[in-house]
């Protein structure tokens, strides 16, 4: 059950099945505790020259509005629940830190995927980074099927 006095719900979306199921689940939460849902979605620059990091924010941008049209359909928003996107330039885990930085935040995550070898995960670094509460939603299991194809590329 989440507090109901949370005032603001950041979750970090990339398009992967983690991060639409965390998505879902931050507006289910605003909606049963009034709270509004901020959709932030982080991209690291490659290069740091003005002119191309002005590129790569327009680029984040329009991926975010896909992963929304994805997510909730044409208009990319949800029904019933105040909600707000941010495309943001950096690590995920800093960027979604720094958004989730009031008092009555809540930030919500995905889960990583499993990996033969550990490594970093954007969940990690915000359960021990982030100054408000956070929820990691673990990935929905699917059925196996025989040749049933990854759901994002990042999934192969």
């Amino acid at each position: 059950m989440v507090n109901p006095g949370y005032q603001r719900i950041v979750v970090g979306v990339s398009g992967s099945t983690g991060s639409i199921t965390a998505l879902h689940r931050a507006v289910g939460e605003a909606r049963r505790c009034g709270a509004e849902v901020v959709a932030v979605l982080a991209s690291a620059p490659t290069v740091h020259t003005a002119d191309y990091i002005l590129t790569e924010r327009s680029v984040a941008e329009h991926l975010l509005d896909s992963v929304l049209d994805s997510a909730f359909g044409t208009g990319g928003r949800p029904t019933g629940v105040r909600f707000s996107a941010l495309a943001a330039l950096g690590g995920a885990g800093p960027v979604l830190t720094r958004v989730a930085d009031r008092e009555g935040d809540l930030l919500v995550v995905g889960s990583p995927r499993r990996r033969l070898l550990p490594g970093f995960s954007t969940a990690r670094y915000c359960a021990t980074h982030a100054t408000c509460p956070v929820l990691v939603v673990p990935v929905p299991t699917l059925s196996t099927r025989t040749g049933l194809a990854p759901l994002h590329a990042s999934e192969i």
